[in-house]
């Protein structure tokens, strides 16, 4: 219930602060009366508005694929940013964009999800394959992935001179969010957050070890799969929308381990609530460290995720997890 208020608190507060000006007042002014908006109040319903729904979405979007991803695998390391998920997005995207321009916003999240599952791919594929298992493995093929498509992605943006429009979306930015876009991302992502809640309990069982798992009755090869398919929807939209913003999908479940514990019935709402909150507010400090200058959101998350990454890294001196 707190995060809950909090939540609302810093939506409110993202819709009425601005270079353009605005308080609360205004904002209740304008939904109140919302047939004769005043020209503010038309910025706070067509661009503030879809942003901060837009940050409070994908923010819990990525936080629940990383807590599904670190159940899955039992890899405490695991985030769709850091195991290419998102490059992968990101590459199939930018690609849309060059040769389909004119292309629909849904048929934009489908490149996306194609492109998360083709980094999937690529990613277990090199960190799981014979003789290899842990999590360092898989962080290693993680960013030798993400490197490639990352760089892959920027090739094709200079050589069709698209570097300038797209760079800002690679870094992850809220900027230009439409409620049409919104139409279409948000039941994908409700959809896939909900299918992931009913395999917390599942997801809680597979924690003890799939020895344990299979012999309480857990069907450990479907979950992964169902588990997998909502990660990548989740990763897909939220990239196809936001572009890719790392890290949250790492420290906000390691977090809330800290403020409910291991089990995910649990562990899955709260992740989604602290996802959304550490977004919304993270876009509000983009918007005002250097306005009227918008800094990309995915920087300041990831100056935050990075030093928790090394600290997750070494569990205890000269212990690697």
């Amino acid at each position: 219930m707190i995060l809950v208020f909090i939540l609302l608190i810093s939506i409110l507060l993202s819709v009425s602060v601005g270079v353009a000006g605005g308080n609360l007042n205004i904002l209740l002014h304008t939904l109140a009366y919302r047939g004769s908006p005043s020209e503010i109040g038309r910025v706070m319903l067509e661009m503030r508005m879809p942003r901060a729904l837009a940050g409070c979405f994908t923010g819990a979007a990525f936080a629940l694929a990383g807590a599904v991803m670190q159940g899955m695998t039992r890899n405490p390391l695991a985030d769709a940013g850091l195991l290419g998920i998102n490059a992968g997005a990101g590459f199939l995207v930018s690609l849309t964009a060059v040769f389909f321009p004119s292309i629909s916003a849904l048929s934009m999240m489908f490149a996306a999800f194609l492109g998360a599952v083709l980094a999937a791919l690529m990613v277990y594929g090199l960190g799981m394959g014979k003789g290899k298992s842990g999590s360092i493995q898989l962080i290693l093929a993680g960013s030798a992935v993400s490197a490639l498509l990352t760089a892959l992605s920027q090739g094709v943006s200079l050589v069709f001179g698209l570097s300038k429009s797209l760079s800002f979306w690679t870094a992850g930015s809220l900027s230009g969010i439409t409620w049409q876009q919104l139409i279409i991302t948000i039941p994908w992502i409700v959809g896939a957050a909900l299918l992931s809640q009913f395999l917390s309990y599942q997801l809680s069982i597979l924690a003890l070890g799939e020895e344990s798992a299979v012999g309480l009755g857990i069907n450990v090869q479907l979950v992964r799969v169902i588990g997998m398919a909502t990660v990548l929807i989740m990763a897909g939209a939220s990239v196809s929308l936001v572009g890719g913003i790392s890290f949250i999908g790492l420290i906000v479940p390691h977090s809330v381990r800290f403020i409910v514990g291991t089990d995910y019935r649990r562990l899955l709402p709260v992740c989604a609530l602290l996802g959304a909150v550490l977004l919304v507010l993270a876009d509000i400090v983009a918007r005002t460290i250097n306005a009227p200058f918008d800094t990309p959101v995915g920087a300041l998350v990831s100056a935050i995720g990075v030093p928790i990454f090394l600290g997750l890294t070494y569990r205890k001196k000269g212990g690697i997890i």
